[in-house]
C-alpha cells in the first residue's frame, strides 16, 4: 500500500504471512496473529514481506468523543503480540468481524448491526487498557478535548444547516474562525486544540464532511450531479468534479457507477 493516513483508527491482524509497516518513520514487522492499531492522522505504509503472499484483515473505525479518542491514541500500544494481556480479547473481537464477512447468507442490515455490536466490544477492550488514575494534566486534556468537540459539532451543525438552507443555491462559504469565536473560544486557541485532538485542521475536518455528504448524495440516483454540486456549495459541476477527484481519485460519475453495482 502507498503511504497514507486516515481520519479514523485502523486495526489490522495478519492471518497468514508477515508484513512490514512503517509508521511515522518507525519500522514494525507484524507477524502472523499479531495485531496493529494505527491512530488517526499517522502516516504509514504496509507491505507484504512474505516470500509468496500474506492474508490479513483490516478495519477502520472512528470515535466521535474527543476525550475517548485522545485517551486511546495516548495509552494504547501500536502492536499487540500473543504475549500481550489484551491480545486474546482483541483477537476474539476481530474474529467476530471476520465471521460476519464469511457468512454468505447474512442480510446486509443484519451484518451492519452485528458489526456495530462488535465495534462496541472493541471499544470496551480499548477502554480497559486505559489507566484508572487521573492527574491535573489529564483533567486539562479532558477540557481541551471538550473544546475540540464543541468546535467539531459547531462546524458540523453549520455545514448541515447551510446544505438545507441553500437547497440548490450555490456558493455558500463557511468561515471557521467566526464559528470558534461564537463558542466563546479564542480562534487561535481553538485552532490549536482542534489540531491536537483531531490530528487535522478544522478546515480539513470540514472538507471531510463535504466528502462524506457528497458520497451519500451520489448514491441517490434521483439527484443529478448538478443538484449535488449546488447543494454542497460549488459554483458549478466542473468545480465539484475536480474537487471530488482530488479527494477520491475518480470523478463523481465514476463513483456513482461504481457504488450502484
Amino acid at each position: 500500500m502507498t503511504k497514507e493516513f486516515h481520519h479514523a483508527f485502523e486495526i489490522l491482524i495478519v492471518l497468514d504471512g508477515a508484513q512490514e509497516t512503517v509508521l511515522e518513520n518507525e519500522q514494525y514487522i507484524i507477524q502472523q496473529d499479531e495485531i496493529l492499531l494505527i491512530p488517526p492522522g499517522f502516516e504509514h505504509t504496509n507491505h507484504c514481506i512474505s516470500p509468496e503472499s500474506m492474508t490479513y484483515f483490516c478495519a477502520h473505525f472512528d470515535i466521535d468523543e474527543p476525550a475517548l479518542r485522545m485517551k486511546i491514541m495516548k495509552n494504547c500500544d501500536w502492536v499487540y503480540t500473543p504475549s500481550s494481556p489484551y491480545h486474546n480479547r482483541l483477537r476474539t473481537c476481530l474474529q467476530k468481524w471476520i465471521d460476519i464477512l464469511n457468512d454468505r447468507d447474512i442480510l446486509f442490515a443484519t451484518a451492519k448491526l452485528r458489526a456495530q455490536v462488535v465495534l462496541f466490544e472493541l471499544l470496551e477492550i480499548l477502554m480497559d487498557i486505559q489507566p484508572t488514575t487521573t492527574d491535573v494534566r489529564t483533567n486539562q486534556s479532558i477540557t481541551t478535548a471538550k473544546y475540540a468537540k464543541e468546535i467539531a459539532e459547531a462546524i458540523k451543525w453549520t455545514f448541515k444547516k447551510r446544505c438545507i438552507e441553500t437547497n440548490g443555491s450555490v456558493d455558500f462559504t463557511i468561515h471557521i474562525q467566526p464559528i470558534i469565536a461564537s463558542l466563546g473560544i479564542s480562534p487561535n486557541y481553538g485552532l490549536e486544540v482542534f489540531q491536537k485532538i483531531y490530528q487535522m485542521s478544522p478546515r480539513k475536518y470540514l472538507s471531510d464532511l463535504k466528502l462524506q455528504e457528497a458520497k451519500i448524495l451520489l448514491q441517490q440516483p434521483q439527484l443529478s450531479l448538478n443538484e449535488i454540486a449546488n447543494r454542497l456549495g460549488y459554483k458549478n459541476l466542473s468545480h465539484f468534479s475536480r474537487q471530488f477527484k482530488r479527494w477520491t481519485g475518480i470523478n463523481p460519475s465514476e463513483f456513482r457507477k461504481k457504488t450502484s453495482i
